[in-house]
């Protein structure tokens, strides 16, 4: 199962919130979303510049995401799946997402949940054998991380209910909630939407660890959803202690 054809789709490297193409479609297990191409992408004015000292760029914090040595036991690296924004850095907000139709939630990731405060980023693919998972991480100004994750938690509020279409047009109501995680980073989310009947449920866990958020992203399209937050125990505990 490739993540990135999946219903989990996002570029390695991120875009603005809201150019990512809506989604229509809750998907069979095995299947991938239909995609609105018509769908037109949200924009707004970007936000006054955050201040404090700058945060770290993408070659940072790729450096600061597992490699094959430092992964927990049962997951394996997926090969060329590594990005980052290099030392490219974003300094103007763009806070959009509650500007996103809830069906927009079906096709999105950490890559695109995160976007927003979201300086850089890095991401790669992990594998358990059965199941994979995104991992992205981004970078934030001073106070703005938390900011994303309230941002993130009022897209879910607002889109608890909404209602998306299958393959053959017919309606999949979807049920979406946020849940805290105690005990990982300095704050932690887990967002899963569920839709009704044999559709795969999405999972983004998203952990704040200072000024960077760790998000994992899952889904159930092999069998079951993989375990994120085991895997984001030990990665969230070698970013708080490495990180500048």
């Amino acid at each position: 199962m490739d993540l990135s054809g999946s219903m989990w789709a996002g570029s390695g490297s991120p875009s603005a919130v809201g150019g990512s193409p809506s989604i229509t479609a809750a998907s069979p297990a095995g299947t991938s979303p239909t995609i609105d191409s018509n769908a037109s992408p949200v924009v707004s004015s970007p936000s006054a510049t955050p201040s404090g000292p700058k945060p770290l760029s993408g070659r940072q914090l790729k450096s600061l995401l597992p490699t094959s040595a430092t992964l927990p036991a049962g997951w394996t690296m997926k090969d060329n799946t590594e990005s980052d924004t290099g030392d490219a850095f974003e300094d103007e907000p763009n806070p959009t997402l509650l500007n996103n139709p809830c069906t927009w939630l079906s096709t999105a990731s950490g890559g695109t949940l995160g976007l927003g405060y979201q300086t850089a980023h890095a991401m790669e693919m992990v594998s358990d054998g059965d199941n994979e998972s995104r991992i992205d991480l981004g970078s934030y100004f001073p106070g703005t991380a938390v900011k994303q994750l309230d941002l993130i938690r009022a897209y879910a509020d607002k889109c608890k209910t909404y209602t998306g279409q299958d393959w053959d047009k017919k309606p999949v109501p979807h049920t979406v909630t946020v849940t805290p995680v105690p005990n990982l980073g300095d704050e932690a989310i887990d967002l899963v939407n569920t839709p009704k009947g044999p559709y795969a449920t999405q999972e983004v866990l998203a952990v704040r660890i200072g000024d960077k958020i760790l998000f994992l992203d899952g889904d159930n399209i092999v069998d079951r959803l993989p375990h994120i937050k085991d895997l984001a125990a030990p990665i969230a505990k070698h970013i708080k202690e490495v990180a500048p």
